[in-house]
């Protein structure tokens, strides 16, 4: 069977909606594909798979073209979505009374949008009880297909579990924010957090990622440890080394539809969970048994009153999540059950669902990077300023250092202002000594506005003992025709320019000029070797 996995985002929820799915179809011989809904090629790849399987897509000209094809060649097409975008009831939504008119009605054409494409699948997967029974409730076809753990998640959680030393005398609760958009969430327990601080001197609360704290801790800031979010790999070292994790969600039945995966990611590494009694929740943990649900304020309270102060009671929660991540969330068992829904949907003739043209808006067809089912080589870089317009004949550069091994690909963040770009860019790789490790011409057309365009490269073993030059070169360009390229939001701390002198590297170079920050880069590297040797911290990092 040939699979076309459509993914309609990036990061976390790409990696566990799309990518765990496609290896969990690998497993039964599926020949699988995953592409972005932005990419040029799609309307031409679809009716030549048998099963497109579309995750988070909005409804453009390009997807409701490939969805045509597909139909047109008789073929199946499945649904998915992790969140409640596709009800247009206010209760079912996050709040968006901090958005302007003008952006809660563009907001609001984006549910619509998600519902169409959805509307158009012959089928619905969810990973949550909630998400099936809205999807049900629309009339759609629709099942659970819950979350689950990588063989590759597992391994490196295994390694944190293993590898961890705690600090004696000492309670560490964490909260580990992915993204800037769980203020509320953890606004809804800082009293709570707050009293416990206070009657327990011993406990400490450790952040990871962008999040705005509660006034209510401002007494307590020299016991409230900050970090940034760090790649998805990393994480498990994270998550071990605190004693007790924090999942609150706030927000009524868009927070109810929420799934499990900040449980998934403790229990893999043996901490308890203490989170809000939503049903994924609720399953997965079971109040008292592999952690602690709590509601309102006082069930915090009394939750986390209890677990602090019991760390036997800690361990053993701990130890029984642990062993229901290997028994419960593994791919093995996920595969089975995706495996069963195929086969079920492909076995009765397809329908007929389309998306209709005033359903659909304008989106830029561009080549975007997804996350790849790879390791992190290099953290990925917020942009923040632009180059300048990379003009005909110029060269663009960036020294960089892998932090892993097995260097597969390399992601440059484009930004093209929307224009129509008709000309031609060079990407080249060399080492230090200057072999050409990678070499790719590409038409500036498939540049992505504001996103990741990637660099394929032949895995290389000994990566994170190499130094990289990117080079970007720009051929055919004339005035209104030519890109920019993102560079680092936090400007390099190197010091004279050397690549070993700080956390990002040193400054691009713009021709022979030095710009005033690093290059935007991600990178990945191949799983074989990048956990063949530890993940080095003396290094710079682009």
């Amino acid at each position: 069977m040939r699979v076309l996995f459509v993914s309609g985002i990036d990061g976390p929820c790409h990696r566990y909606q799309v990518l765990h799915r496609a290896a969990q179809l690998r497993r039964f011989g599926a020949e699988v594909r995953v592409c972005s809904f932005r990419d040029p090629a799609l309307a031409a790849a679809a009716p030549e798979h048998d099963l497109l399987f579309l995750y988070r897509v909005p409804a453009t000209p390009a997807v409701g073209e490939a969805i045509a094809r597909a139909r047109a060649a008789h073929r199946h097409l499945i649904g998915a979505i992790d969140d409640l975008v596709f009800c247009r009831e206010a209760s079912a939504l996050p709040r968006l009374d901090s958005l302007s008119p003008a952006e809660q009605a563009l907001w609001r054409r984006g549910v619509e949008r998600y519902r169409a494409t959805l509307a158009a699948c012959d089928a619905f997967l969810g990973p949550t009880e909630p998400l099936v029974d809205a999807a049900l409730a629309l009339g759609w076809d629709a099942r659970l297909h819950r979350n689950s753990l990588a063989p590759a998640e597992l391994a490196l959680a295994e390694a944190a579990a293993d590898g961890l030393l705690r600090r004696r005398g000492e309670v560490v609760l964490g909260y580990f924010s992915g993204t800037p958009t769980h203020d509320d969430d953890f606004a809804s327990i800082a009293p709570a957090l707050a009293l416990v601080l206070r009657r327990h001197p011993h406990v400490r609360l450790r952040v990871l990622g962008p999040l705005r704290l509660d006034p209510s801790l401002e007494p307590f800031a020299a016991r409230v440890e900050r970090r940034p979010a760090v790649a998805w790999s990393e994480l498990p070292r994270e998550v071990a080394a605190v004693d007790l994790s924090l999942a609150p969600l706030a927000g009524g039945r868009f927070a109810l539809a929420k799934g499990e995966v900040k449980y998934l990611e403790a229990a893999a590494v043996a901490v308890p969970t203490v989170a809000s009694p939503t049903p994924a929740f609720c399953d997965a943990i079971g109040d008292g048994i592999r952690g602690r649900l709590a509601g309102d304020g006082p069930e915090w309270c009394a939750a986390l009153d209890e677990l602090v102060c019991d760390e036997a009671l800690r361990r053993e929660l701990g130890r029984r999540a642990r062993s229901d991540a290997l028994d419960r969330w593994t791919e093995e068992r996920r595969a089975a059950e995706l495996w069963r829904e195929v086969e079920r949907v492909v076995a009765r003739p397809p329908a007929s669902g389309r998306i209709a043209p005033e359903d659909a808006e304008s989106e830029a067809l561009a080549a975007l990077a997804l996350e790849p089912d790879a390791c992190p080589a290099l953290p990925p870089t917020e942009a923040g300023a632009a180059t300048p317009p990379l003009g005909n004949g110029q060269r663009l550069a960036q020294v960089f250092r892998p932090t892993r091994n097995g260097l597969r690909r390399v992601d440059v963040h484009a930004i093209t202002y929307g224009q129509a770009l008709d000309h031609e860019l060079r990407l080249t790789l060399r080492t230090s000594g200057g072999r050409v490790v990678a070499a790719e011409r590409c038409a500036a057309a498939h540049l992505p506005d504001r996103g990741w365009f990637a660099l394929d490269v032949p895995p290389q073993p000994g990566s994170a003992e190499e130094s990289y030059d990117l080079e970007l070169e720009a051929t055919g360009t004339g005035p209104g025709n030519a890109a920019s390229f993102g560079l680092a939001a936090a400007p390099s701390s190197a010091s004279g320019g050397g690549a070993d002198g700080g956390v990002r590297g040193p400054c691009a170079r713009f021709g022979d000029e030095p710009l005033a920050a690093p290059l935007a880069l991600r990178a990945f590297a191949a799983w074989e070797h990048a956990l063949a040797a530890p993940r080095r911290r003396d290094r710079v990092t682009a």
